[in-house]
């Protein structure tokens, strides 16, 4: 089979066949899909998959507004052409295609990561530093077709993960592959977003595998019970890893068991418009930028702060992401304030579907400002991480905020997952501005990158201690800034 060098690797060339043009920016993670709750409707008829004019007599009536795409006639829970639910829409077309659908594939016993025995075996080759930023770029949507390829191509015939994705076939169609971490979790936000709309009853519970290697015998799997991603790594890595595992461990101190790790097909469509970005090695760019743009990633930002992220067109929350300085950063705040009443003192005061609803949308890139504004709204004055944010002050901005989740792991791909940190940080539990029940909030632990939920009413470990909980305010900046999100009126409650 001829090969062709893609990612510092040998990679099939039908792989890439139709990946063909100029090289685009490296893909950027997005976890929510781009409809909105109420436009998640039951399932369609099948939806187109070319670039044809489409036949609206097949496109479902829709009085709710699902997001029918100029370019395959599909939106969000439309059939895919592979008989699959569509889950997420780029918006537009991208150098993978615009729209994923899912199938989830039989529970089968004792289904790996990987055949037995490359699970000690890292994906990939090269110095520490490429093989750092290769995983980190893995992670995002459009990369799991590419990573289901290496894994088959490394571990050949099995009955693993990744090759019975890519085994799947239906409706004539044989492109299907292991998502991604980032496209599992876009499942996982249609899935939760879905509630009371749309059943998807194979992925209430289960245990998924990613196609994202996160160290040379560790994955990134997930628990589609509470949307949580792991990947293990400080417990098992030294314990042979979890790639010849079928079943997740359970973790101190959680009721969640250990489950059967299952498998989920994902496919991608219509054919992308490029080929696959290379590997991204963020960097301090030594310029500066003001609040009005243009920006790039390592840019120091309009406050003083490292811009890390460009969403590439203006968005109702800004476009860039800046991180304060490391003055800005303190430790062992917890999440709620303290002393405050769970079930009565609540940042999403409507409760049951609804502050679910609110919870998953919290989690986006770009909700960050509004979390932090509900939180301090509940809980007023006092000691606590989005107080904190709120009210931080430096070169005369005063506009910074509490990450949101995905703004918070973004904060770990692209400021200290490289070899020279953009920006200090401590390997430790930062805390987000995303609420994950009554009881706990969202935070990324910057030793591996793993989002956990953590308690956050009592005292968040003592400072002196390495798991002290931080806190590290952003903003975001941009011409179309929703100066609501960001309103600074005394909060006295």
């Amino acid at each position: 089979m001829k090969k062709i060098a893609l990612l510092g690797l040998a990679v099939s060339a039908t792989l890439v066949a139709s990946l063909v043009g100029s090289r685009v920016t490296p893909a950027q993670s997005s976890s929510m899909p781009v409809a909105p709750v109420s436009s998640i409707v039951p399932v369609s008829p099948v939806c187109k998959s070319s670039a044809a004019p489409i036949d609206q007599s097949t496109i479902l009536d829709n009085p709710l507004g699902v997001n029918v795409g100029v370019v395959s006639g599909c939106g969000v829970g439309s059939r895919g052409p592979g008989g699959g639910i569509v889950f997420y829409d780029a918006g537009e077309l991208k150098w993978w295609g615009r729209y994923l659908e899912a199938v989830v594939l039989p529970a089968q016993a004792n289904t790996t990561w990987s055949s037995p025995a490359k699970s000690q075996t890292s994906l990939y080759t090269g110095d520490a530093a490429t093989v750092q930023r290769q995983r980190v770029d893995a992670k995002a949507i459009g990369m799991g077709r590419i990573n289901t390829e290496l894994i088959v191509q490394q571990s050949g015939p099995g009955v693993y993960a990744a090759v019975r994705a890519a085994n799947y076939r239906k409706n004539g169609l044989d492109d299907w592959f292991l998502p991604s971490k980032d496209e599992l979790n876009a499942l996982y936000d249609f899935k939760a977003l879905s509630y009371g709309k749309l059943t998807f009853p194979d992925l209430a519970e289960g245990t998924f595998w990613s196609s994202t290697e996160a160290w040379k015998n560790i994955a990134w799997y997930q628990i589609f019970n509470d949307g949580t991603q792991f990947s293990d790594s400080y417990i098992l890595a030294s314990k042979g890893g979890n790639k010849g595992r079928t079943s997740n461990i359970q973790y101190p101190g959680t009721s969640y068991p250990g489950r059967q790790y299952q498998v989920v097909a994902v496919r991608a469509f219509p054919q992308g418009t490029g080929e696959v970005p290379p590997t991204s090695f963020p960097k301090l760019t030594g310029n500066s930028c003001t609040n009005q743009g243009p920006c790039a990633v390592g840019d120091i930002g309009p406050a003083g702060g490292v811009v890390f992220y460009d969403a590439g067109s203006p968005k109702p929350w800004g476009r860039y992401l800046e991180v304060s300085p490391k003055s800005a950063e303190v430790i062992g705040w917890p999440w709620r304030k303290p002393g405050y009443d769970y079930q009565a003192d609540l940042v999403y005061p409507f409760g049951g579907t609804s502050a679910r609803l609110s919870r998953v949308k919290s989690k986006a890139i770009g909700m960050g400002a509004k979390n932090t504004r509900a939180i301090v709204m509940a809980y007023g004055s006092g000691r606590y991480a989005a107080k904190h944010a709120f009210d931080y002050e430096v070169n005369g901005y005063l506009d910074w905020f509490l990450p949101s989740a995905d703004e918070l792991d973004l904060m770990y791909n692209v400021l200290y997952a490289v070899e020279e940190p953009l920006s200090p940080f401590a390997p430790t539990y930062y805390w987000s501005s995303s609420e994950y029940d009554l009881k706990n909030a969202w935070t990324v632990l910057f030793r591996s990158g793993q989002r956990f939920d953590r308690e956050g009413w009592f005292t968040a470990k003592d400072t002196g201690k390495p798991n002290a909980m931080r806190v590290r305010p952003i903003r975001a900046f941009g011409s179309t800034v929703d100066d609501s999100m960001n309103d600074r009126a005394p909060v006295t409650k």
